[in-house]
């Protein structure tokens, strides 16, 4: 049976948490915080309820002697006044919650559940403990999924050989970790790496930045003019980061220098030469872009030298423990907190989730996680996830597995068909049929009803397609 102290000078409180409590758990109660670390010396608490406004010792200042000698015990402090400042410094201190008397039954058998919880995993043999903090990780690319390990061979095959490289992957994979990765194992590794976010610029301003710019150039041009960056990147790296947003203007500007290394200033008529080895990423497909006249299909052979694709972390949540792992023990010292380890299911819920925002999503919930948790251990009630969590992955994971899908065909057969869209509608349908067949032993009655369509319409398909065994 747990054991909860209850410290306050109101006899009518202590008489109440009795009342409440005690058919399930062990109450002790306490009038003042004097008597209360003495009875916390003899028989330590699972759980302290204490009240902030009492006479000799105050609340906060036995708080603070809980938390020295005791700190994996929660406290819950309780108080009449609603005092902002003293919410803040009571879990600051490393209250585990702060209650507003009147207190509500509800709220208080709610408390005690989850604080509760954390207390078990605290005792617990099963958590996962951190290792120490290694040296120089901040640029470190982690997983040893199978698909990363592909990326890790491609890094290592062309650093060396200076080639362009096209780096494509949804937003928050972490393709400029790629880029610096090839730079850093690059015989360019001592020269600078420097990196141009496409998206984030206007055009006049984002030509201006690459390329520099001449004395009176524009309006607002300083007197002196301003090197660009391809030119304080002489020697080294350029990553031309979301390359699908720039300008079809900027990117015939850009392919020039990957022709001969020479480009002008804005404003400018001589030739500069310079000697830069440009990576680029992407998060668009850069094949539909040049159908659609959006990118030019001749700076695209220049980029697509080599090719990275960074898969998505729902690709590889084997990843997730060591990513975790990684995050926790850097952002301790960003966020100024001290997490130790985690419990499994803590690491099983993100491993459930589909992560639509991929490592960049994960950063931000651990994040919350980290300075929500009221423990040195991240538990389940420390998994924040987004509300839709349950149902969006059942929804979109199979609408988003077929956008890949439809993306792939069509980069395959642009080049080719002269019907691309037909071909990939065939190649789904198809794939929809054999699936349901499958799925219903062979049964076109019942696979029928699946896919929603009239037998006589998935007969006409299953020959059309020439579909074997059906």
């Amino acid at each position: 049976m747990y054991h909860i102290l209850v410290v306050d000078d109101e006899p009518g409180v202590r008489h109440s948490f009795r009342k409440l409590l005690e058919n399930e758990y062990r109450v002790d109660t306490a009038e003042d915080a004097a008597t209360a670390l003495d009875t916390i010396a003899a028989a330590c608490p699972d759980l302290v309820f204490m009240d902030i406004r009492m006479p000799g010792i105050s609340g906060m200042e036995a708080l603070e002697r809980i938390k020295e000698s005791y700190p994996d015990v929660p406290v819950i402090m309780m108080t009449a006044y609603g005092d902002t400042q003293k919410v803040i410094e009571a879990i600051r201190m490393g209250a585990y919650d702060y209650l507003v008397k009147p207190l509500r039954a509800d709220n208080v058998l709610d408390v005690i559940a989850k604080a509760l919880r954390a207390r078990r995993v605290l005792k617990r043999s099963d958590f996962t403990v951190l290792e120490t903090e290694a040296a120089g990780e901040d640029n470190l690319i982690i997983g040893n999924s199978e698909k990363m390990i592909e990326v890790y061979k491609l890094i290592g095959q062309l650093a060396h050989a200076d080639v362009t490289v096209l780096i494509q992957g949804e937003s928050g994979t972490g393709k400029e970790l790629v880029a610096r990765a090839i730079h850093q194992h690059s015989r360019r590794s001592n020269a600078p790496f420097l990196v141009v976010n496409c998206a984030a610029l206007p055009e006049t301003l984002l030509e201006s930045e690459l390329f520099g710019y001449e004395r009176g150039a524009f309006t607002g041009a300083t007197d002196k003019g301003k090197p660009g960056k391809f030119e304080v990147c002489n020697g080294g790296t350029f990553l031309l980061d979301e390359i699908g947003d720039m300008s079809l203007v900027t990117q015939a500007k850009v392919l020039r220098v990957l022709q001969d290394g020479r480009f002008q200033k804005v404003g400018g008529i001589e030739d500069i030469q310079v000697d830069v080895r440009i990576l680029a990423a992407t998060n668009k497909y850069l094949d539909a872009e040049i159908a659609t006249g959006g990118f030019r299909e001749d700076l695209f052979h220049r980029l697509n030298v080599v090719t990275i694709t960074v898969p998505a972390l729902r690709e590889r949540k084997d990843d997730i423990p060591a990513l975790v792992n990684f995050m926790i023990r850097r952002f301790n010292a960003q966020l100024g907190v001290n997490i130790k380890g985690y419990a499994p299911e803590f690491v099983d819920a993100l491993q459930a989730y589909d992560w639509p925002g991929n490592v960049r999503e994960l950063e931000n919930v651990l994040k919350k996680a980290m300075v929500v948790c009221q423990t040195n251990i991240l538990s389940l009630d420390d998994c924040h996830l987004p509300k839709e969590t349950g149902t969006r992955d059942r929804e979109t994971a199979t609408p988003m597995a077929l956008v890949d899908v439809a993306h792939r065909y069509m980069r395959q057969r642009f080049s080719y068909s002269e019907h691309p869209f037909d071909d990939v509608v065939r190649e789904v349908e198809k794939g929809l049929i054999e699936r349901a067949l499958q799925m219903t032993g062979g049964n076109q009655v019942r696979a029928s009803h699946l896919l929603g369509i009239a037998r006589t319409t998935l007969r006409k398909k299953i020959a059309d397609y020439g579909i074997a065994g059906s």
